[in-house]
């Protein structure tokens, strides 16, 4: 066992490893359980001395509980400077691992929308509360955060953090570029003094991948030329969610959150904090600013009738996540549904349905409407007459003329005549040809609101719900069936779900995949892509900047991950799909008992419209009655 020594010389005894990475390894300290213990590879520890010294003096560590801070230098038995040690991080995951749908499912399998929203605001608490210790993250990314299973918030790494004592400038000396600001993109970060104004740029991305399931949000299709990569989006402004869509030229990937399902003041704060530089005078949103906009919008919260899992701002029209779930097929988060039985029983309720009397046959509605009071020729009706009758004075009189022609003059054109007219007179006495278009049109409105009203007065629109309501409740009642016979097919298909488990567990951000760096990874990321199992069975092709190469490397990475796995029948059916299952039939269980609960309501609120109905004809109804008479009137 290593003895490092603290400060004050007291040996401390190295235990088991807790993490390691490219600077040291972190320990636990077995005489002190709540601490851990960094140790620095050889030839690093050097360089961060006195910057760890500093801070250790400074006790910046009682300044936040939200940081890991260094809390006493640790030495060798022979003055060697080896590392700090810190308060141990327990239970702790990796915010990657909640913000991402799929590594969600596995490491925060209870975790809901508001969880997510709870997540952000301790995120933004945590660096307000850095920035207020007088330090710069400098380097923000998602690997220094992690997360409980209560939404606690903790950063690691804060060795690598901007800190100024009051005699120097440590400097942080490196950065991710999906994480960090335009005006930083490609500087030499040696070279760079920090602010908190850049942290926010950073912050506002994490922010926005905690609530937008993962989604970078430089991350989306260019509308001009080529592919834009988000390295270069961030450089350009060119927000993929912005509501400045003809200026950004980006659109979103699909399935994906809108900008204002969380308001108008989170929407305008992502706007604010993802505008070029120029345009943000001001700044961007600072982590405090964060909070007060998140607790704001969390206080706002309503939870979806359907399903509690669900919780988004008053005002919204409808739910979000169940649109969005609906549009992707699957679930978001592990479905809550209350009650968990019925408000009535079932039994009773279809009673309750069946008891409801269906409206009797109506009586002809032209009773009810009765006759149309001062119905009398239009203007139109008397032209048409009046064109009738002068018709007719010039038709007599050319018969006569006819008649006189044939026997005095000439008896082919007193012939000729004599029929024309005869021909006009019998055309002008007849109306209906007249009015034979305005008729037709009459009469198919007539036709059409007599037909609605049959429904709604008679016995057919309540008789539909009603059987409606009864197939809903041979569908409630054959839940339990449905689920023993999805259940058996899960334990037939127990090869499958093994080999779906082992892909989805290798997650594309972890992986060594020649040519997808950090930038390509947070693409596929936005496009839905976290393992092994999704570039199996979506078209990669299809995510911007991905041509055949790429997607070449990416499939023969997953063949890969596929070869790996080995069946073992002795293994049970994945818990977790049976869950999958079980939550499947208990909500279409809730919606059905939603719906049923509503039956005896509905059918009795049709009754009694159809009693109405018939008491008092809809104004529609009756002016296309009016309408028809009138023509026919008019028609003589």
């Amino acid at each position: 066992m290593t003895v490092v020594l603290s400060s004050d010389g007291r040996r401390l005894t190295l235990g088991p490893l807790l993490g390691k990475g490219g600077e040291g390894a972190v320990h636990h300290i077995t005489e002190a359980p709540d601490l851990a213990a960094k140790i620095y590879s050889k030839g690093k520890g050097k360089e961060r001395q006195n910057k760890i010294q500093s801070m250790v003096t400074s006790r910046l560590h009682l300044n936040s509980d939200y940081v890991a801070f260094p809390i006493d230098t640790l030495k060798s038995p022979s003055g060697e400077f080896l590392g700090f040690t810190m308060k141990k991080v327990n239970g702790f995951k990796s915010v990657h691992d909640l913000y991402g749908p799929a590594s969600r499912k596995a490491e925060f399998p209870s975790a809901d929308s508001k969880f997510l929203l709870r997540a952000a605001i301790n995120l933004a608490s945590a660096v307000a509360s850095i920035h207020a210790a007088g330090c710069v993250i400098g380097d923000i990314n998602h690997s220094g955060i992690l997360v409980s299973n209560k939404a606690l918030v903790t950063l690691i790494d804060s060795d690598s953090f901007q800190y100024r004592s009051p005699s120097m400038l440590y400097r942080c000396l490196v950065g991710v570029a999906e994480y960090t600001p335009p005006e930083l993109q490609g500087a030499l970060f040696d070279k760079i003094d920090r602010t908190p104004n850049h942290d926010n740029f950073g912050l506002a991305v994490l922010l926005f991948q905690l609530l937008f399931l993962g989604r970078h949000p430089f991350a989306g299709r260019y509308l001009g030329k080529g592919d834009m990569d988000i390295k270069s989006a961030i450089r350009d402004g060119r927000f993929a969610y912005s509501e400045r869509r003809a200026e950004t030229m980006m659109e979103p990937p699909p399935y994906v959150p809108s900008l204002s399902d969380y308001g108008t003041d989170i929407a305008r704060a992502f706007e604010g904090a993802f505008l070029p530089p120029m345009r943000q005078p001001a700044g961007r949103p600072t982590a405090a600013d964060w909070v007060v906009k998140l607790k704001s919008a969390e206080t706002s919260l309503v939870s979806c009738a359907k399903d509690q899992s669900h919780s988004y701002v008053r005002g919204l029209s409808s739910c979000p996540w169940c649109k969005l779930e609906h549009a992707m097929g699957r679930p978001l988060f592990p479905a809550q549904f209350s009650p968990s039985s019925p408000i009535l029983d079932i039994g009773q309720l279809i009673a309750a349905i069946r008891a409801v009397a269906a409206p009797t046959k109506p009586p002809e509605v032209e009773t009810i409407i009765g006759p149309i009071p001062n119905l009398t020729i239009s203007p139109s009706g008397r032209a048409a007459r009046s064109e009738r009758s002068v018709t007719l004075f010039a038709g007599i009189i050319a018969v006569g003329i006819g008649i006189y022609l044939m026997a005095a003059v000439q008896g082919f054109w007193g012939l000729a005549l004599t029929a024309g007219a005869a021909f006009i007179l019998f055309r002008s006495a007849d109306l209906k040809t007249r009015f034979r278009n305005e008729h037709s049109i009459a009469k198919a409105g007539w036709v059409e609101q007599h037909k609605l009203w049959l429904s709604q007065a008679g016995p057919e629109t309540f008789e539909k719900r009603k059987d409606h309501y009864l197939t809903l409740a041979n569908t409630h009642s054959g839940l339990p069936a449905k689920e023993r016979e999805k259940l058996q097919v899960l334990d037939q298909k127990k090869r499958q779900l093994q080999l779906v488990k082992h892909m989805e567990s290798h997650l594309i951000d972890r992986a060594k995949i020649p040519g997808i760096g950090q930038g390509r990874k947070a693409t596929l990321a936005s496009y839905g892509f976290e393992n092994a199992w999704d570039i199996q069975h979506q078209a990669v092709i299809n995510v911007p900047g991905f041509g055949p190469s790429l997607t070449g490397e990416l499939q023969t990475w997953a063949r890969s991950v596929e070869r790996k796995f080995v069946f073992n029948s002795s293994i049970p059916t994945d818990p977790r799909a049976v869950q999958e299952v079980k939550v499947e039939i208990a909500r279409l269980r809730a919606e059905v008992e939603r719906e049923l609960s509503n039956g005896p309501i509905e059918l009795r609120r049709l009754s009694d419209n159809a009693l109405m109905l018939r008491k008092a004809p809809p104004q529609q109804l009756v002016e296309a009655y009016a309408r028809l008479k009138q023509v026919e009137m008019d028609m003589g």
